[in-house]
């Protein structure tokens, strides 16, 4: 906004000054001009009433080489003067033959410095009234932009808040109100299709549950009752990949809950509790005592999540260590694997989202597990973001609120 603000202003400034500074440069230069051809008229005119005065007298003036202070008469035989500095000069020939010119002479320097005066109040004022229209131009545009402002500060709490709620629409059929409406219009057909994309989710994966327990419990019966290693091994595969799916629907399930906020971050447990639950930690640094003790959101599942990444990608290490105030605790979870190049650090938080080098690794999960892990914790008032790891691969940083025990 500022900056739409401070181009349209610099641009009416600058246009002003410019269409002023024509106009003024247009107007001193036919001031200058006309005030030359004004004193040049006054000094033909007064020489029109001496040439009258000598033939009047009968030339008995012609004597006299200075009649006054702005006329004078050159004698047949003497030189013309030179024109002096600051001065305008009109000689006229005369059929005298004892006159050779009369020599009209103004002094032009107190004029002079009043067009100097002129010209420079004349910018001075250019400079002023494009300062002036600059200012008005910023605060015309200022007022104009802030059904603007207000439309953009709903739109970031909409962001912040994960809602998709409607703009307040000014009474108005300006442009403005246009846009809001446009924009209303957008987000009711993207909040349709989030409660669309999420009913499919939920009720796919409720659907999918009842015959993929069957499916399950029918390969392991095969698996037990196999006898010849081709259906041992078949019966495996099997079950192996329905396990897998059945987790896949899991987690889906439970990214719907998220969605629809039907998980209670209500339940506490303590900073010890979590790290006990979370199973996949098998190395936790020196835990304070005190620490131990406070009370979070159960976020056992999601820790347990990031750890079970960190040990995937590791080479050697992963360590979990556990910091707090009296406002928040802080996981960080470390590992010695190649890390997270900074372009991909929030795309590991999006659903189904795996890296090129992972795709084929038949290991590798659905790309759901962190998804999870901070859809958990951000239900639970926390945050979580990747840096680098002092070990050399990555470092997930995981901060929730204190909890008051109950």
């Amino acid at each position: 906004m500022d900056g739409i603000r401070f181009r349209v202003a610099v641009t009416a400034a600058i246009a002003t000054v410019c269409l002023l500074s024509l106009v003024g440069a247009l107007g001193y230069r036919a001031l200058v001009d006309a005030t030359r051809q004004s004193q040049i008229q006054l000094l033909n005119e007064r020489l029109d009433e001496f040439e009258q005065l000598l033939t009047g007298n009968d030339g008995q003036l012609v004597g006299r080489r200075q009649v006054d202070s702005s006329l004078r008469v050159i004698r047949a035989g003497s030189e013309l003067p030179p024109q002096q500095p600051e001065t305008l000069q009109v000689i006229r020939t005369s059929d005298d033959p004892q006159i050779r010119a009369i020599v009209g002479v103004v002094d032009t320097k107190r004029i002079d410095e009043t067009l100097e005066t002129i010209r420079w109040a004349l910018w001075t004022s250019v400079l002023v009234i494009g300062l002036i229209v600059g200012v008005v131009a910023w605060v015309v545009v200022d007022r104009s932009l802030s059904p603007v402002r207000r439309l953009t500060r709903q739109a970031e709490e909409n962001m912040a808040s994960g809602a998709l709620a409607p703009l307040e629409v000014e009474d108005s059929d300006d442009e403005i109100s246009a846009l809001a409406t446009t924009f209303n219009t957008m987000l009711s057909r993207l909040r349709n299709a989030d409660d669309d994309r999420r009913r499919f989710v939920s009720d796919a994966s409720h659907e999918l549950r009842t015959p993929l327990m069957v499916l399950q419990a029918d390969a392991e019966f095969a698996n037990q009752q196999a006898s010849d290693p081709g259906s041992i091994e078949l019966a495996s595969s099997v079950l192996d990949q329905t396990s897998r799916l059945a987790s896949l629907v899991d987690d889906l399930l439970m990214l719907a809950s998220l969605d629809e906020a039907d998980v209670s971050p209500d339940e506490v447990v303590t900073i010890q509790q979590v790290l006990e639950n979370a199973s996949a930690i098998d190395f936790v640094a020196d835990l304070p005592e005190h620490v131990a003790a406070m009370a979070v959101a159960n976020i056992s599942s999601s820790i347990s999540n990031i750890v079970s990444n960190a040990r995937r990608y590791r080479r050697e290490r992963v360590q979990v260590s556990v910091d707090a105030n009296d406002d928040a605790v802080c996981f960080t979870i470390d590992d010695d694997g190649p890390g997270v190049p900074p372009p991909e650090r929030e795309l590991v938080f999006r659903r189904f989202y795996r890296p090129d080098h992972d795709r084929n690794r038949d290991g590798g999960g659905a790309g759901l597990g962190l998804a999870i892990a901070r859809a958990q914790i951000l239900h639970a008032g926390g945050s979580v973001h990747i840096e680098d790891s002092p070990l050399g691969g990555a470092r997930f940083v995981v901060i929730v609120p204190v909890a008051i025990s109950t």
